[in-house]
């Protein structure tokens, strides 16, 4: 199986990685001083829960011209880029091509062959132009939820923080054979990457974390552990979780959710920034998008009241605004 992965960031470096030395053959796309470390150098990856601190060489390109067709686009990048770069990316695929994308929130996909009268609905917020439904066909898609934290340490260098759950899953549900190999494929490579029984589920339950904790500290400035603490925050996401649920809930996509243990799991990671919190220091455009304003716009979809979220969302996008990185 012939494999790129479009935007070999921290966790698209880390999949290749794993992959490469499983003896997979493994095409990176990368950009910048990544990119020229990576070409001279090849990729460090460096980690604790896998015992392993290794440099490999790779067919590494920033210019996806003529370098061929793949069977799988592991499509790394963050929502805004992704809808940006969908024509670009749609050259690397053939008739049968699969495409994983690995963002966090509410994926362009979301809707496809949904059961209700959702089906098929195109999320604006995420991709505003329909870029990706276009370029894309969302019959390619298998649907994902990373679970592991990494870090580019320095360019051509991941560092693997913690995690190795990656879950995998069908739109409709259906245990193909597609999705049965590819999670065969990933399990022997080091990832562990379940076929989850609705993946939906799986997305609304790591996006509940996601959409209160991470527009919340760029608010407060502060981690994980400061949010759950303190009282009047702790409040809010509580309240975030809970309107989240009820759209849920609207939608009919079970969720398994105790929201006090959930919080209480966040308070336990420590004094951890959330991912938007180190873009937003970094001056790096936020994924406020697919994180909550994708909540909102499904929120009025399906006459969900959700007052926490919304006026979150709005102080968040605010502050982006004003340090200009926020993408529309």
């Amino acid at each position: 199986m012939k494999i790129c992965i479009f935007g070999a960031g921290a966790i698209g470096g880390m999949i290749g990685s794993l992959l490469k030395r499983n003896g997979i053959e493994v095409t990176l796309i990368a950009r910048g001083n990544h990119y020229a470390e990576i070409k001279k150098n090849g990729l460090v990856f460096k980690s604790k829960e896998y015992d392993l601190d290794i440099c490999q060489r790779f067919d590494v390109h920033q210019d996806i011209t003529n370098i061929g067709k793949f069977d799988l686009v592991i499509n790394g990048l963050k929502a805004h880029s992704a809808n940006q770069t969908a024509e670009h990316v749609s050259q690397l695929l053939h008739k049968n091509s699969i495409i994983i994308p690995t963002l966090n929130g509410i994926p362009w996909w979301f809707f496809y062959k949904f059961e209700g009268k959702y089906k098929n609905y195109k999320i604006q917020s995420v991709d505003p132009d329909q870029l990706q439904w276009k370029h894309f066909n969302p019959s390619r898609v298998i649907g994902s939820v990373v679970y592991p934290a990494a870090i580019i340490k320095k360019p051509g260098t991941i560092v693997h923080i913690e995690g190795k759950r990656l879950i995998l899953g069908e739109p409709d549900s259906y245990k193909s054979d597609r999705v049965e190999k590819l999670s065969k494929l990933f399990f022997s490579s080091g990832i562990k990457a379940p076929v989850s029984k609705n993946i939906r589920s799986d997305i609304w339950l790591k996006l509940i974390g996601n959409s209160s904790f991470n527009p919340l500290s760029i608010i407060t400035k502060t981690t994980l552990k400061d949010i759950c603490e303190n009282e009047e925050t702790r409040n809010i996401v509580f309240n975030m979780m809970t309107e989240a649920n009820k759209i849920a809930q609207n939608l009919n996509i079970p969720i398994k959710l105790d929201i006090e243990k959930r919080i209480e799991g966040a308070k336990q990671v420590g004094d951890h920034k959330t991912s938007t919190l180190q873009d937003f220091e970094e001056k790096k455009p936020l994924e406020l998008n697919a994180l909550i304003k994708s909540l909102v716009e499904i929120g009025k979809l399906t006459n969900t009241k959700i007052p926490t979220i919304n006026t979150i969302f709005q102080l968040s996008k605010y502050i982006a605004v004003k340090n200009n990185c926020y993408v529309e």
